[in-house]
C-alpha cells in the first residue's frame, strides 16, 4: 500500500478547515453563553450554592440543541456553509456538488462529529492522506469540503 504524503496545499487546506471550525465553535459557545444568561435571568437558582434552577436546566436542555441545529445543520443544508466556512472560503457539498441534504448535514454534524470526538479528533487528520481530503465526519455523511475561488466570494485567506 502506497501512502500519499501531505503537501503544503493539503496542510493549508486543513488549516482553513480548523480555523473555520474554531470560528464556528466560538459562535456556538457565544450562543450557549447567551442561553445560560437568559435562562438564569428568567429562572434564578432557588437554593444557595446552585447555579441553575430546575426550570432553567430544562430550558437550557431544550434551547441548546435548537441553537446547534439552527447554526450548524440548517446552514449546511441550505447553502453548504456556516459562518466559519464562509469566512475561510470553504463550502460543504454532496457527491454532485450541491449543498448536502438535511439528513447528510445532520449526520455530518451530529454522529460524525461525535465519533470524531471519541477518537480525540484524529478523524480530522484523514484530510492529510485521503484522496478526496475527507475527514471522518465527511466520509460518514458522504460530503466533501471544497475551497471556493476568490471570484466566488472566497474567504479571508484568499
Amino acid at each position: 500500500m502506497v501512502r500519499r504524503k501531505p503537501t503544503r496545499a493539503t496542510v493549508r487546506y486543513l488549516t482553513r478547515r480548523l480555523l473555520a471550525g474554531l470560528v464556528d465553535l466560538g459562535v456556538l459557545a457565544g450562543l450557549q453563553f447567551g442561553i445560560v444568561r437568559a435562562v438564569t435571568a428568567l429562572f434564578p437558582p432557588t437554593h444557595p450554592g446552585h447555579h441553575f434552577s430546575t426550570e432553567g436546566l430544562i430550558l437550557f436542555g431544550l434551547f441548546s440543541p435548537l441553537a446547534w441545529f439552527t447554526y450548524a445543520v440548517l446552514p449546511l443544508a441550505r447553502r453548504g456553509q456556516t459562518l466559519g466556512k464562509e469566512l475561510m472560503g470553504l463550502r460543504v457539498v454532496n457527491q454532485v456538488g450541491r449543498p448536502p441534504s438535511l439528513w447528510q448535514a445532520f449526520i455530518r454534524e451530529s454522529l460524525g462529529r461525535w465519533l470524531n470526538a471519541m477518537v480525540l479528533n484524529l478523524g480530522l487528520l484523514l484530510v492529510l492522506w485521503d484522496r478526496d481530503h475527507q475527514a471522518l465526519h465527511d466520509m460518514m455523511a458522504e460530503t466533501f469540503v471544497v475551497t471556493l475561488r476568490a471570484r466566488q466570494g472566497g474567504g479571508l485567506l484568499d
